[in-house]
């Protein structure tokens, strides 16, 4: 078995796994299912397992054990990606290009068996893609360099790889076949005529030569440039299987080329049928391009990436298939969206949204980290949410910011008097009020709405003192009864116990004014400790934690503001957050403390981080010192 190439980068690793990731999902888009081996050699590869050429020798092995595994061959009629319009067997026709009585393509390997071809050529193209990528990069973009990738991709599945589906092809069983009209499944969407294909094709590679491949752009013109040949090539599609594959490996690399990135792992199948659905017209005319340019824009915004690629790397294998049936896209950046708030990751919420120009619902990923806390702690499942992504100058602002503030508010009367009423020592006074008033007063209703009242208006307590010093009996009647003008003993015992009730209500009306107190001051405590910002340290720490050991002592000791600044950072964190916090995050529980504050998780993970870095700049400071003290100690 090969060794792991331990030689290899993180960037080199990283770039592995970003191909392999847009392999398997250029499949995913149009709904294939890899072989599990094929994944598994995949992934061995993209972990560093293997060179590439022993990649390339392990999936020729592969291949051998998955057509021995599949020898199963079935004549069922399957549904294909395009419908078939023309008819014809004396002369090519496009049902030449499947099997007879099949919607099976003809292919190489004699598979008659839709799932299983399928299995088999992605097993193909996959292998293609990676080589693909390591290939150098054409000297010109245009119709050539489609075709080859377009051989590259299936010139082991297909006879007719490479071929055009506007000129007549003939296969080795000597049968012609020819695909002049084709258009989507389920749509009235056609693409470009046979007669046109071959000039449309020479139009491409004038618009590519004009543009110089759309190099020297910027990413947003690129984008721009990008969106127009995207939707254009796809009117065209040149081929009669594999135009999707084709196209995003094509235009992956005419972005490399360019200095971009794009990145359609992050695309759903639903997302790409209907962007380029809706940029075709039922005439066969170019049509609404702005899903196309929405998506290009997704897939080559690093920021955008990453947040689509965390959300969906997030859920489990049954939410990553029916999140294919979604359309999952990012948001316009100075866009205001409402929708219903849907689900989360740990650092992103979902937003179902209704657009009227497109009958299915979006669905909007957004960062945790451009809302509030006090918006994030508050959202709950089904919710009505408006949010709007922050401009570039407010993210960078947002960067800097290690802990946010959260705003709370005021407490309303209502709070204020639920709390006045939970607190133990009010409690426990009010039994006490209760306690003598059932001793005073026969029925206690109209009196207990009085003592309510002190919760709220600690001054009408006064007035209620005063009633009942001078009239008890104006409340309610008191306990026991009077005959003839005497009262029995339960009516003296309610006498006696006036005074004392008075005492108590006193007490009472002090308890509840104190507990208020308490309770405003314990609130506006923690509205000052919500509103403290917690900034990143500054470029000169954060570059001294990357330092060895030996030269952080050095620079740590070349600056005293240092000192100041890594103490400083350490209270404010201690200080921003509460006792059960600061225990999450000793003990890294990033879920709960992000929760608690009303972060992101990966937020959460960066307090931790820097914040252990801090302590150990800091430790090693306390370390400086107790030697320069030691040392001054020696010398005198």
């Amino acid at each position: 078995m090969p060794t792991k190439l331990l030689s290899l980068t993180a960037k080199e690793l990283k770039k592995r796994r970003r191909i392999v990731d847009s392999a398997i999902y250029t499949h995913t888009i149009e709904n294939i299912t890899l072989h599990p081996d094929t994944l598994l050699v995949l992934e061995r590869y993209a972990e560093g397992d293997y060179s590439l050429d022993e990649f390339n020798v392990i999936m020729d092995t592969t291949e051998k054990i998955i057509l021995d595994d599949m020898q199963i061959t079935s004549t069922e009629e399957s549904q294909v990606e395009e419908n078939i319009i023309s008819f014809n067997f004396q002369s090519p026709s496009p049902y030449h290009y499947t099997y007879p009585r099949s919607f099976v393509l003809k292919n190489k390997h004699g598979i008659t068996d839709e799932k299983i071809l399928s299995m088999v050529s992605g097993h193909h193209t996959v292998r293609a893609i990676l080589n693909l990528h390591h290939e150098t990069l054409p000297e010109h973009f245009d119709s050539s360099y489609l075709k080859y990738i377009h051989k590259c991709l299936f010139g082991n599945t297909f006879e007719w790889a490479g071929n055009t589906r506007d000129v007549a092809f003939t296969f080795a069983d000597g049968t012609s076949a020819i695909m002049p009209t084709m258009r989507k499944m389920n749509s009235k969407n056609s693409f470009a005529k046979g007669e046109r294909i071959a000039k449309e094709l020479q139009n491409l590679d004038k618009i590519l030569a004009e543009c110089n491949n759309l190099q020297g752009l910027s990413r947003q013109d690129f984008v721009h440039k990008a969106t127009g040949v995207f939707t254009f090539l796809n009117y065209i599609h040149p081929f009669r299987d594999g135009n999707g594959r084709t196209q995003r490996m094509f235009f992956e690399k005419l972005a490399e080329a360019a200095g971009h990135q794009l990145d359609f792992s992050v695309v759903t199948a639903k997302r790409m049928v209907i962007s380029t659905m809706i940029s075709i017209t039922d005439s066969g005319n170019i049509g609404d391009i702005s899903a196309v340019r929405h998506m290009l824009e997704d897939i080559s915004n690093p920021e955008n990436v990453c947040v689509l690629k965390e959300f969906m790397n997030s859920m489990n294998e049954i939410e990553r298939k029916n999140a294919q049936k979604r359309i999952i896209l990012a948001p316009n950046k100075d866009e205001i969206y409402t929708g219903i708030y849907e689900s989360d990751s740990p650092d992103s919420i979902l937003l179902k949204i209704d657009r009227n120009y497109i009958e299915k619902p979006l669905y909007m990923v957004f960062k945790k980290d451009y809302l509030s806390p006090e918006q994030l702690k508050a959202l709950k499942v089904g919710d009505e949410f408006s949010f709007k992504d922050p401009i570039k100058e407010n993210i960078k602002n947002l960067e800097n910011l290690l802990i946010p503030k959260e705003r709370l508010a005021f407490l309303t009367e209502e709070q204020i008097v639920e709390r006045i009423k939970g607190h133990y020592d009010v409690q426990l006074k009010r039994e006490e009020v209760n306690f003598y008033a059932k001793r005073v007063y026969r029925k206690l209703k109209k009196f207990d709405a009085k003592i309510e009242t002190i919760n709220q208006n600690t001054q009408f307590g006064r007035e209620l003192i005063q009633q009942i010093t001078n009239s008890p009996e104006s409340i309610s009647r008191l306990a026991g009864k009077k005959i003839l003008g005497i009262g029995n003993l339960k009516y003296k015992s309610a006498k006696q116990n006036v005074y004392t009730l008075i005492q108590k209500v006193d007490e009472y009306v002090n308890t509840v004014k104190r507990v208020k107190s308490v309770i405003l001051g314990e609130h506006l405590m923690e509205q000052k400790r919500l509103a403290t910002i917690v900034e990143m340290p500054s470029k000169e720490i954060q570059n001294i934690f990357n330092l060895p050991k030996d030269m952080q002592r050095e620079a740590l000791k070349s600056s005293s503001s240092l000192h100041e600044e890594l103490n400083n950072f350490i209270k404010k964190v201690r200080s921003r957050l509460t006792l059960k916090e600061y225990v999450l995050l000793y003990n890294a529980n990033y879920k709960e403390l992000a929760e608690s504050v009303g972060i992101s998780e990966s937020r959460a993970k960066q307090i931790k981080e820097i914040f252990t870095k801090n302590k150990i700049l800091q430790n090693s400071l306390k370390q400086i010192k107790f030697s320069d003290t030691q040392i001054i100690n020696i010398v005198n």
